[in-house]
């Protein structure tokens, strides 16, 4: 959730952003407007790109985003797991199933700290008629993408013809819209951040040879393809800068 009501900010301190993400989203603006790009932009450019509808639906996003709005804003934000959002009937471009629709249907109404167990409710109806066997809600899937990767791995292998190393990542891709690569670099940046928090003294070397890169400055670029900025850069914006507020709310650290 983000509310800037009754919060006073500059034009500056009401750019947000975003890094790259495998996940499907779908905003909901309940006040004010935002001004969404793709891509890291100048703040007057920014300002000059279209409002957003009020209810945004996203697939997943190579590249980092940013956005601003005008005023105050009271938001919240729902993200799906790739698989997840298919089996609820979305398509790979972010098009929502009616059955999607009515299961945010509860957030619509405020306020929101009541609205949230409706939209759960509604949620486990919706995807257990997705199974067709009355099969219970699961909301201790793995939170790890590198875990949800193996337990979907996992289901794939038992489901359709070929067993090859190509016919798994075709039907990978089919079931998630994303290629295993693409998943793999979402996993690694996944991995940097968690070894950074158990280990905080670790050096970048140790860190990026741990998470599965070449070297430190393969990490670099890694992380800068997904949020346009250095791990130095990031770190220090993160810890000083408004605009940084999903990082710190995500506890990510780089």
């Amino acid at each position: 959730m983000r509310d800037t009501r009754n919060v006073q900010l500059s034009d500056a301190d009401r750019v947000n952003y975003f890094p790259a993400s495998p996940l499907y989203s779908v905003s909901m603006f309940f006040e004010g407007q935002l001004h969404l790009a793709e891509g890291i932009l100048p703040l007057e450019h920014l300002k000059q790109q279209p409002v957003s509808p009020q209810t945004l639906f996203l697939p997943p996003q190579s590249k980092p985003q940013m956005s601003w709005s005008a005023g105050p804003v009271l938001a919240a934000t729902v993200t799906f797991f790739p698989d997840a959002w298919r089996q609820l009937g979305g398509t790979l471009d972010a098009v929502p199933s009616t059955r999607i629709k009515h299961a945010l249907s509860p957030l619509a109404v405020p306020p929101l700290e009541a609205a949230w167990p409706k939209f759960w409710q509604e949620m486990a109806h919706s995807w257990v008629g997705t199974k067709g066997n009355g099969e219970p809600f699961d909301r201790t899937a793995p939170d790890m993408l590198k875990d949800w990767m193996y337990h979907l791995t996992i289901q794939l292998a038992q489901t359709g013809a070929g067993r090859s190393l190509r016919s798994m990542q075709r039907r990978l891709q089919r079931h998630t819209g994303l290629s295993k690569q693409t998943l793999d670099f979402f996993a690694k940046l996944e991995d940097l951040h968690r070894l950074i928090s158990q280990d905080p003294q670790s050096t970048p070397a140790e860190v990026a040879a741990d998470a599965g890169f070449a070297d430190q400055s393969h990490m670099g670029r890694a992380l800068k393809r997904a949020t346009g900025f250095s791990p130095v850069t990031l770190n220090q914006k993160i810890a000083s800068e408004e605009p940084f507020w999903c990082y710190r709310l995500l506890g990510e650290r780089f």
